[in-house]
């Protein structure tokens, strides 16, 4: 090996350290268990969200991948995803698959449609991360 190859070894070394640590960092702030299984996971986000729009749908979506768990989650039991669309299921897959990358309740693990409902007595130690449409988003403080 020459000095050249010497020189293009260590530049590409560099280079691939940097590129791993980049993609390291991108992926480790939303690092969060994924537990649920994908069908289970949409008939919770349509059950829960599908009047909330692409944006509901993903909060919901990551706050449900937060939590790492559907214990609770009333719309996971709701009839209401076997009376949906075919679209409103497409919609819900697209905000669980993009949820997977990014945080969209930052950081929150529950939530509650609070126009409907008001403030949730469970609420009362809990910080609000998100207010988006009818819901609220809410993680432990």
């Amino acid at each position: 090996m020459n000095a050249k190859d010497y020189d293009n070894l260590k530049w590409y070394t560099i280079m691939a350290t940097i590129i791993n640590i980049i993609l390291l960092l991108c992926f480790c702030s939303v690092a969060r268990a994924e537990v649920i299984p994908e069908g289970v996971a949409l008939r919770c986000v349509i059950g829960e969200a599908s009047n909330q729009g692409l944006e509901g749908m993903k909060a919901v979506s990551s706050a449900l991948r937060n939590r790492g768990t559907v214990k609770g989650v009333y719309g996971c039991k709701s009839g209401l995803a076997d009376k949906e669309p075919e679209w409103v299921w497409k919609m819900a897959r697209r905000a669980w698959r993009e949820s997977a990358f990014r945080d969209f309740a930052n950081s929150g693990t529950h939530w509650e449609n609070v126009r409907a409902f008001g403030l949730p007595y469970w609420a009362k130690n809990m910080r609000v991360t998100l207010k988006l449409g009818d819901h609220w988003f809410f993680a432990l403080k």
